[in-house]
């Protein structure tokens, strides 16, 4: 499922093992069966909240046989996936211990053994309401078919299971229907926009919903939603996770928003807005344990200022330069005056580029106002740099600092791409890793309010 590769908004390969096992020393779970009338070579099972976790594959015999002994140390969703180019895929809940047989057939899964009640109702009820990519629209309709699956069902199992197989389906429900746009986001290189036009902006999500691994990523793009319908209002750039964790009407599920989220944007270096976001969450937070792990992150965001110990806020970079396409420097001085956004990225990066579009929109939107967006490429070449502007027909200021050895990358402590600077109307450093990327809406709220702020 294209779905399990968003969950870090980067490209992952699993590990692939021959040897059909995760360990050896504590209880199997075992999934074997057959494959009949299917023209397939090997089949792969892997969890499903682990990018980075084993994916185990096994050779079908002559006989079509296959079989899988896993240490399965907690329950959880695992997929299994069936052919190469165009795979054909399923989800199984399993249980340490399980004891399943399958027999596959094309269009058919039959299942048998320990753990076989709950994983058949799960295969029937996503084959029978099986969502379509291409029809939006129907998504909602398919969710509310699942639903009504879950809640009519007498199998004792699906009934012990019910809060489980709701949540689930509702994470499923909302990565069908973002997940390509988050997709689009981490991987797209076609220079557009994707839209997404979600009716059902009043969902009630449940706790439960935290089973699916992309639940966090899932809920924020449904706040942007709900923003851009004009149901949501963002009262300050730094309140934006409280705001939506005040939409979030479940206790449990708006802490364990607030703390996945906080402690996502303190992981990934966004330490100049993070305190300030802390300290608008912790009226929301009632729960002691969530507590003390909004406030644990104070010290993670004190020792990442050390990686920009060389370009703290208010450090001077008005003397560095750039070259532009005709081959002329240009320098940060030059743009005094003007609210700086600098875009670091280069052509080989794939999340660089889908963000392209979004920054245009966002220099459309603010045009007219004292700021200025550079874009400046850290490649090496400078020729292809040249040809990649050409071939996309990349307006603005376009620049190039020649590789990631440029002084300036090392002012600011070099790191990944896409990266993102924002400089005073003195070049000086107002932040020195921006995480809300020109894709975030919440990008516009911050920078209107520091232009805001500039006029004072």
């Amino acid at each position: 499922m294209k779905q399990i590769l968003r969950q870090l908004l980067i490209i992952v390969c699993g590990w692939m093992f021959s040897c059909p096992a995760f360990a050896s020393n504590d209880i199997k779970t075992i999934v074997k069966g057959s494959i009949q009338g299917i023209d397939i070579k090997h089949i792969t099972i892997f969890n499903r909240e682990s990018v980075r976790g084993s994916r185990v594959t096994d050779s079908i015999n002559s006989n079509g046989q296959f079989q899988f002994n896993l240490n399965v140390k907690v329950p959880g969703f695992y997929v299994v996936s069936m052919g190469e180019d165009e795979p054909t895929e399923f989800e199984m809940y399993l249980n340490p211990g399980d004891q399943l047989s399958l027999k596959i057939a094309k269009d058919q899964v039959f299942m048998i053994g320990k753990g076989s009640v709950l994983n058949q109702f799960l295969y029937d009820m996503a084959t029978k309401f099986k969502y379509n990519p291409l029809d939006l629209a129907s998504h909602l309709e398919t969710y509310n078919n699942q639903v009504n699956a879950i809640n009519s069902s007498t199998n004792a199992e699906v009934v012990r299971r019910k809060a489980l197989l709701l949540g689930n389906a509702q994470g499923v429900f909302l990565d069908q229907t973002f997940g390509p746009l988050l997709e689009s986001k981490a991987h797209g290189a076609d220079g557009k926009m994707m839209q997404v036009n979600f009716s059902d902006l009043n969902i009630l999500l449940i706790p439960e919903i935290m089973v699916h691994p992309n639940w966090r990523l899932n809920i924020t793009e449904l706040m942007f939603a709900k923003m851009k319908a004009g149901q949501l209002k963002i009262n300050h750039a730094h309140s934006w996770v409280a705001d939506f964790g005040k939409a979030i009407e479940n206790q449990k599920l708006r802490e364990a928003y607030i703390t996945a989220t906080l402690t996502y944007a303190a992981s990934i270096g966004d330490l100049v807005a993070v305190p300030k976001e802390i300290n608008a969450v912790l009226p929301l937070v009632k729960n002691p344990v969530s507590v003390a792990k909004i406030n644990g992150l104070k010290a993670k965001i004190n020792q990442g200022l050390n990686f920009y110990k060389n370009a703290p806020l208010g450090t001077d970079m008005s003397a560095y330069a750039f070259q532009n396409a005709k081959d002329e420097l240009v320098s940060i001085k030059d743009y005094k005056g003007k609210l700086i956004y600098v875009d670091i990225w280069n052509t080989g990066c794939k999340p660089c580029i889908a963000e392209m579009p979004y920054l245009k929109q966002l220099e459309q939107d603010l045009h007219g106002e004292d700021i200025v967006f550079l874009s400046v490429s850290c490649d090496y070449d400078l020729a292809m740099w040249k040809r990649f502007l050409q071939k996309h027909n990349m307006t603005g200021e376009q620049l190039i600092m020649m590789g990631k050895k440029d002084t300036f990358f090392d002012k600011i402590g070099k790191g990944g791409v896409p990266r993102f600077v924002i400089l005073d109307k003195q070049g000086k450093m107002l932040d020195y890793n921006s995480c809300k990327r020109p894709s975030n809406p919440i990008l516009k709220i911050y920078l209107t309010e520091l232009l805001n702020q500039s006029k004072l």
